[in-house]
């Protein structure tokens, strides 16, 4: 008896299901690497890039140039409307559609595309815009085209689960536009040729995918229109959408309030400091990203596990967001003045008023991720929304008086409400510890505090490249010593998230 159990054991270890699973989980593997090394590669380009125009412009082009880019993702929503996010779950459940999927999702974007198209012609049209901004509006149209193919093509290599060649196209696409953009700046060229960069790097994109899709796949490209696959889009696309361009409208309408109430030069300063604050993003979402399936999970099977989890990544982004908020209110000035020059010594009094909100920041990511696992994603949608509500009435008031600060402040405010309006919810789902959460916070406050306290005293006296390291060590070593971080936290944080990277 006891030799057939380790037989039966062997061969259920080595039966058709386990190596199909064992299949399914280094493919998912392996997609999320491409994909991760893609966007960090990309991430660390796009704002060495950005650091390189802002320079090259100075505040008053750039107050200009980073407006109009952002139209791209705005209008690029609006096509799309979550239609590739539909695509990718459908083709995943069922591949033997892929076409005919395909085909109706490219024939109800052709509809959208010309709507959103047509409507922004006229008002460039007929606009008091000059002929500069009209040229750039026209380049920024034919970009959000060839954008909204390019991501109905790589949404049917997710749903294939085949991610290597769009972790291709972003690096490519990236590249393209900075050795275009960079030779446009050092040419002198003009504003305009930015956007013909952003350009190039799109038909590349686009090219690129269609080819590899036909190649790779061999699935036939073609225009289509089925009314029981359109409306069946439609209706799951729908709520996905809202959240998106809720999403779209918080992200950019600092920006267009800004360059309408202020002015460019006021939108560059701000844009900077704010462009600092979104670098640091990548951390928390990194964090959501990777915490998301397993909150799922534990949603269904074990609510005591998914307290712990939620536990134990606010507990962890607390800890990373405190030296950061508090290091960069203490250096902004050295920061801002070594990253982007003199010209941008305005934009220090708004970075240090955005980083009193970094760690709210950092917190919306696992409480977001915390309703999304738990099938509360209208209540997100709903509080995104009431949060871009008073987003615009804060910078209604604030912008005339305040200009960027006022923009800075109506952010600060703004994360805040989103925050605690999120975490009402999540006390509602689970019974986690609060008390343990303030006294973990206690100590992080504690520690960033002795960290200021060092930086204070010795920034006068040393380089900013000094200093950071000085501020991260002090911090950790309080931190340390007051129990707020243990040997265990930092062999979790680096098995769960620097190993998974590296």
């Amino acid at each position: 008896m006891h030799r057939s159990g380790k037989n039966d054991n062997k061969m259920q270890s080595t039966s058709p299901t386990n190596n199909a699973n064992n299949h399914a989980q280094e493919r998912i593997l392996k997609n999320t690497s491409y994909l991760t090394i893609a966007f960090i590669l990309q991430k660390i380009l796009s704002f060495l890039y950005f650091i390189y125009i802002a320079r090259s412009l100075g505040p008053v082009d750039l107050g200009l140039y980073d407006p109009i880019k952002s139209l791209i993702p705005i209008l690029l929503i609006l096509i799309d409307f979550s239609l590739s996010v539909v695509l990718v779950r459908e083709i995943a459940r069922t591949p033997s559609k892929t076409e005919d999927y395909l085909s109706a999702v490219l024939g109800i974007k052709v509809i959208f595309a010309f709507a959103v198209i047509l409507s922004m012609g006229l008002f460039t049209n007929f606009s008091e815009y000059s002929s500069l901004i009209k040229t750039i509006l026209y380049l920024d149209a034919i970009i959000v085209i060839l954008d909204t193919f390019t991501l109905t093509f790589f949404a049917v290599f997710r749903g294939m689960q085949n991610m290597k060649y769009e972790s291709l196209g972003i690096i490519g696409t990236q590249v393209l536009t900075i050795i275009f953009g960079v030779t446009s700046l050092i040419l002198n060229w003009g504003l305009q040729t930015l956007f013909i960069a952003v350009l190039v790097g799109s038909i590349f994109n686009f090219c690129f995918s269609y080819l590899m899709l036909k190649k790779k796949l061999k699935i036939k490209i073609k225009l289509g229109w089925n009314n029981e696959i359109i409306k069946k889009f439609l209706r799951i696309a729908l709520p996905f959408a809202m959240a998106a361009i809720l999403v779209k409208i918080y992200t950019y309408t600092d920006r267009f309030m800004l360059l309408t109430l202020a002015g460019q030069g006021y939108v560059g300063w701000y844009i900077t400091a704010h462009k600092l604050t979104y670098a640091l993003e990548f951390i928390p979402s990194a964090f959501a990203v990777s915490i998301f399936p397993a909150m799922s999970a534990f949603f269904i099977y074990s609510r005591k596990s998914l307290a712990k989890t939620f536990e134990k990544t606010f507990n962890y982004l607390m800890i990373l967001a405190i030296p950061i908020s508090f290091g960069m209110i203490v250096l902004a000035d050295k920061l801002i003045l070594t990253i982007y020059g003199t010209a941008f010594e305005t934009s220090i009094t708004p970075l240090r008023i955005l980083m009193v909100g970094l760690v709210v920041v950092f917190l919306n990511f696992p409480v977001g991720a915390f309703l999304n696992a738990c099938n509360r994603q209208i209540i997100n949608t709903m509080n995104m929304a009431i949060t871009v509500g008073f987003n615009v009435i804060i910078n209604l008031f604030l912008i005339p008086y305040f200009t960027f600060n006022g923009a800075a402040v109506a952010a600060l405010v703004s994360g805040f409400i989103l925050f605690f309006l999120g975490l009402r919810w999540v006390g509602k789902i689970i019974d986690y510890q609060k008390k343990l959460l303030l006294k973990s916070l206690g100590k992080t406050f504690i520690s960033g505090i002795t960290m200021v306290i060092v930086l204070l005293l010795t920034r006068d006296y040393l380089m900013i490249y000094f200093l950071i390291p000085i501020g991260a060590i002090t911090y950790f070593i309080v931190l340390y010593l007051l129990r707020g971080i243990t040997k265990h936290d930092l062999q979790i944080f680096y098995k769960s998230f620097i190993k998974k990277l590296a």
